[in-house]
């Protein structure tokens, strides 16, 4: 796609993001994601067939853009326990971001929604993200700053799922803001239990 075309695909899945994060699938409509990108109804039809495809697109778009921020986090950080507090920071960042998309659309009711297709890549980019927390964990014991006998699978596993339980407590049932979570005690707490 030629850079501008790129451009406007971009305002429209950033416009369906804000739809169907406060909406959700069903009643969210076409006009609404227009409405929102500043642009008529029909030239959303000039880069998606309908509403599913949008949606799905939407959906690719966010997760592509969350794990292309983890690669970019991480290289810019060294040492296994800054890699865990900057992996955490992204995460609780991306909840944060699109928690009304969460629990407005991307739920039991509405699973039906996306594609076999898409829930596949969906899949693949979660254990991405989870080969590249466990890679975390395996250059620690390479480096030695993690225990010899540690089984980097594991550990990401009880990683992933405190780092995610923290965040979903912090912003979701006490509201904190998104910007004021320090990750570091939880972060701590595990690092204090795999290094070396």
């Amino acid at each position: 796609m030629t850079g501008m075309r790129e451009e406007r695909r971009q305002q429209i899945i950033e416009a369906a993001i804000t739809v169907f994060g406060n909406k959700g699938y069903h009643r969210a409509k076409i006009e609404e994601i227009a409405i929102k990108a500043e642009i008529g109804k029909s030239t959303i039809y000039e880069y998606f067939s309908g509403k599913k495809e949008l949606f799905e697109e939407m959906i690719i778009f966010i997760v592509e853009d969350y794990v292309s921020q983890i690669e970019d986090v991480l290289n810019n950080t060294s040492g296994c326990r800054e890699k865990l507090i900057a992996f955490a920071i992204n995460y609780g960042n991306f909840i944060n971001n699109h928690v009304g998309l969460a629990e407005n659309t991307i739920s039991a009711s509405e699973s039906t929604t996306v594609s076999f297709g898409v829930k596949k890549e969906i899949k693949r980019w979660k254990m991405q993200v989870f080969s590249t927390l466990e890679g975390i964990f395996q250059l620690g014991k390479s480096s030695g700053e993690l225990r010899n006998d540690l089984d980097t699978n594991i550990a990401a596993v009880i990683a992933i799922g405190s780092i995610n339980e923290y965040y979903g407590m912090q912003l979701l049932i006490k509201g904190m803001n998104p910007a004021k979570i320090d990750p570091t005690p939880i972060v701590d707490m595990l690092y204090k239990a795999i290094k070396k």
